[in-house]
């Protein structure tokens, strides 16, 4: 990636912002592009030959950011590699392996079904590569490390039992990072989709006591149904309200713990195991094991 100047759009999300940081330290220059107005930066060196567009956030940021990326290709032509960085939830509630080709389900909620609109907004362009990462977990990663750490270190996940028996897709950082790499510089990936995640992934139940080990944040708690209940039907609510207050005044951060999400558990119980074979015979992934991940992720905190 030495020498490339990339037009990075999305790094106002936290994801975007950890991904902007891996391609910096990889060597290359990152040209940001305003999620909103599609405005780059003033004191851009090269004309960007790349475009990487990481789309998280809201559905309506998702929307938006989706017709700055239209607006930025276009700007750049035609033959600009443009690497859409999606997600997996385009695949909503199917189960089992599933790969690329497994057409979009009609049960797709307002969160995937933007990312679904913004992976065909980035067909438009000739030269596209689209990404699905599972789980992105390691340094930096605030939803699938950070904010599971502070859950296992307060006590409030561990192993759940049934609820925990879903398969846990995950993805380390350093590899999303090589990938999008890989993608922008390999000729044959143009047009390309590609699902991104370890290779016989663990279950959530798994990687929660395998964590909480590695924090040393045991043991780990045996979470009920009864009390996953009461987490996410009751507590849930004024436990979000107590996180943002501690985060826009700045106080007490340490004390708040984050809540335990239904959306969190209903994902550590789907059965679904994302088929990476296209990413690595294609873009020739490997894949850092659980053990190295979970290491770097603490040693770097």
């Amino acid at each position: 990636m030495k020498g490339g100047c990339i037009a990075l759009i999305g790094a106002s999300q936290p994801l975007g912002a950890r991904i902007e940081k891996g391609l910096l330290e990889a060597g290359a220059d990152v040209v940001p592009v305003d999620d909103r107005t599609g405005a780059r930066r003033v004191d851009v060196r090269h004309e960007p030959n790349g475009i990487v567009a990481i789309a998280s956030g809201s559905p309506a940021a998702i929307r938006a950011q989706a017709r700055v990326v239209t607006a930025v290709a276009r700007a750049l032509g035609p033959n600009v590699r443009l690497v859409h960085v999606g997600s997996m939830t385009v695949y909503g509630g199917r189960e089992g392996v599933v790969d690329e080709a497994a057409p979009p389900p009609a049960d797709l909620g307002p969160y995937a079904a933007a990312h679904l609109e913004a992976e065909r907004t980035a067909r438009e362009h000739p030269n596209h590569v689209i990404l699905r990462p599972g789980c992105e977990y390691g340094p930096g990663c605030p939803t699938w490390s950070e904010r599971i750490a502070s859950l296992l270190r307060a006590g409030l996940l561990g192993d759940l039992g049934a609820a925990g028996d879903g398969i846990c897709n995950l993805l380390f950082i350093d590899d999303l990072i090589d990938a999008i790499d890989r993608s922008l510089r390999e000729p044959g990936a143009g047009g390309g989709t590609f699902n991104l995640a370890m290779r016989s992934p663990p279950t959530w139940n798994e990687y929660l006591v395998r964590y909480a080990l590695t924090l040393r944040a045991v043991p780990a708690r045996r979470i009920g149904a009864r009390r996953l209940r009461l987490e996410t039907r009751i507590l849930a609510a004024p436990r979000r309200a107590l996180e943002m207050a501690t985060r826009r005044f700045g106080v007490l951060q340490n004390l708040a713990a984050p809540a335990v999400t239904a959306s969190l558990i209903e994902a550590c119980g789907r059965r679904i195991t994302l088929d990476v074979t296209r990413a690595e015979t294609h873009l020739g992934l490997r894949w850092t094991s659980l053990e190295t991940g979970l290491s770097r992720t603490v040693t770097s905190s």
